[in-house]
């Protein structure tokens, strides 16, 4: 249904509010299925897909759905990946989102003040900052009591939220250290098509007590009582997430200091997927970003170096070049090019992107005044937009700022555009071609083709007819078996059949052994007069009848596919279907060009 809504033409607010809403669903289906996970990983039948997918997308998703939390507690949520990670991967793209999930699901739960930073590098560089790093760091972590130790510690804060980290080696002086190396090489250079990514999210929350570290990942447990009843969960989300991980041929592990924060890292294997070499009907899921922005410049001021990265980072995707300044003062004389300092572009910025606590009310009139004195002067021929980032609702409700925009995060590419679009007064696009390009594929399988649909709940009936009519099927929706049985006698007009399996009088299976029998007596017949059906009366398959019936089903056991296939189903949509889904399964049935 939300699908149905985000297809219809909504405010950016309501858009937003309809994709929290949706990944939120989401969410919530993927944690039941984590139970079911649990018992297909003991019993060794989880397999992996291997399939391409957009790595930054899936963390925008992420960032998404705990967007709301991070804003009410005033915590700085980000995520940075290293330009040296390929835009497209091969492998499992719903557990690796899975397991981001979980980990970042703990961090927000047990955070309160401070931030969460989820880091994506590739595994080599990461080893690299490790190894020039680890003296101070190992000797800090273990607790010693000697010079390195404040080494460590000094150095610690000056991390995204300049609160303290458990593990410093993610501090700046690390971040730098990865960032020299991706810089000193050009990307996606590999003999190997093998990519191993390390992917750590860190925490300044409350820590795990070292008496219960050492049961992290054991399913079920928690640190303590009052750990369920002050923050809830289930305690299975690591021990899943740990599972996952070395099934993706990986490891993690974890650094925590009680009080201070916890940081979980793991690696993935991976294979590098050429962008080109994906086809059109390939469902990558990219979220695409516009291109409006290409070519233009910011100046960012923060005082903080790794928020600083992650805001550059973001802004790159948007194909926004930009420089940093730790103070307005030194940003009014970079543009002004007085007191020796200047820009290291000659084009001057078209905004001011400023942290806000860099800003004060103060110089709201003071900015503006100076900024148009500089114009006046010939010193700047543009005054740029003023643009003010706030880490909290909170925040951005405090004052009149005299800026031209506010936008609160954490910050993700599209909600940055959207922005962006909006205070430079740039007209805004149409989505994506990819996205129609997609739905049109959809849109050539459907077109003029007779679907039946059978749920006895209305409310799947109508999402599943709602989005078959979106793309130009006819569709009949009845609600039982033999309701379906009587629209199936032979000859039928129907094209394919959607058919639930959890039905009242008679199910899905038993319906579809019906449909079956009715097809091979008509089948035998024909054969046993020399007189079958040409080709044009039938549905497919050479001559004989045969429907097409595919599951809708919620379940993801295997033994109930085993069941769909052994009483003569052809596939299964898993609900609530997606776009992506719905295509792959109904694409070798009804495109010509697919063989049956």
């Amino acid at each position: 249904m939300l699908d149905m809504l985000l297809d219809t033409d909504l405010k950016p607010t309501q858009r937003d509010y309809a994709q929290t809403a949706q990944f939120c669903g989401k969410a919530l289906i993927s944690l039941i299925n984590e139970v079911l996970d649990r018992a297909k990983i003991e019993a060794g039948k989880l397999d992996l897909e291997s399939v391409p997918f957009d790595l930054r997308s899936i963390l925008d998703d992420i960032i998404s759905l705990f967007s709301s939390k991070s804003r009410e507690k005033g915590i700085e949520l980000a995520v940075y990946v290293s330009e040296r990670v390929p835009e497209i991967l091969l492998g499992d793209p719903g557990r690796f989102r899975q397991i981001i999930t979980n980990l970042v699901g703990n961090s927000i739960k047990f955070t309160e003040r401070g931030h969460i930073f989820v880091q994506v590098h590739l595994a080599d560089h990461s080893n690299l900052a490790t190894e020039a790093k680890v003296e101070p760091v190992a000797n800090g972590m273990n607790g010693h009591k000697n010079e390195t130790t404040a080494v460590a510690t000094s150095v610690s804060r000056n991390t995204l939220s300049g609160f303290e980290a458990a593990d410093s080696r993610n501090n700046w002086e690390n971040f730098k250290l990865l960032l020299s190396y991706e810089k000193n090489e050009m990307p996606y250079e590999s003999v190997s098509d093998k990519v191993t990514l390390v992917v750590s999210v860190e925490d300044t929350g409350i820590g795990i007590p070292l008496d219960a570290q050492g049961k992290v990942f054991t399913p079920f447990m928690q640190a303590d009582s009052s750990t369920s009843r002050t923050y809830g969960g289930t305690g299975i989300g690591l021990s899943i997430s740990k599972c996952l991980v070395e099934i993706m041929g990986g490891q993690i592990n974890f650094v925590s200091r009680p009080h201070v924060g916890s940081t979980f890292t793991f690696t993935a294997v991976l294979q590098r997927c050429d962008k080109s070499a994906v086809s059109d009907n390939e469902p990558v899921m990219l979220h695409p970003l516009p291109s409006s922005f290409k070519g233009l410049s910011a100046l960012l001021v923060d005082r903080r170096p790794v928020r600083a990265t992650v805001t550059k980072y973001h802004l790159q995707r948007l194909g926004i070049t930009s420089e940093v300044v730790a103070t307005i003062e030194l940003a009014l004389g970079a543009l002004s090019g007085r007191n020796g300092h200047s820009l290291a572009s000659t084009k001057l910025p078209c905004m001011l992107l400023i942290e806000s606590d860099s800003w004060s009310s103060k110089m709201d009139v003071s900015l503006r005044s100076r900024l148009l004195e500089m114009k006046q002067n010939g010193q700047t021929p543009v005054l740029p937009k003023i643009i003010l980032l706030v880490a909290a609702e909170s925040d951005k409700l405090k004052g009149n700022y005299a800026v031209d925009s506010v936008i609160t995060k954490p910050l993700k590419a599209s909600t940055l555009a959207a922005c962006l679009f909006q205070a430079l007064g740039i007209t805004q696009t149409q989505p994506s071609h990819e996205k129609r390009d997609s739905s049109g594929s959809l849109r050539g399988l459907l077109l003029g083709k007779n679907i039946l649909v059978v749920d006895d709940n209305k409310v799947n009936l109508r999402v599943a007819a709602g989005t078959l009519k979106k793309f130009g099927a006819k569709v009949e929706c009845v609600k039982s078996g033999k309701d379906a049985l009587a629209l199936l006698q032979i000859p039928y007009k129907f094209d394919l059949c959607l058919m639930d399996i959890q039905m009242p009088e008679m199910d899905g299976f038993e319906a579809t052994r019906h449909i079956r029998a009715m097809e091979a007596k008509a089948n035998e017949q024909a054969d046993a007069s020399n007189n079958s059906h040409s080709e044009t009366d039938c549905t497919t398959r050479a001559g004989k009848w045969h429907l097409p019936v595919l599951a809708m089903t919620a379940d993801v056991i295997q033994a109930t596919h085993e069941e769909c296939t052994k009483c003569g189903m052809d596939g299964y949509v898993t609900k609530p279907f997606e776009e992506k889904q719905l295509f792959q399964a109904v694409q070798k049935f009804l495109d010509p060009g697919m063989p049956s």
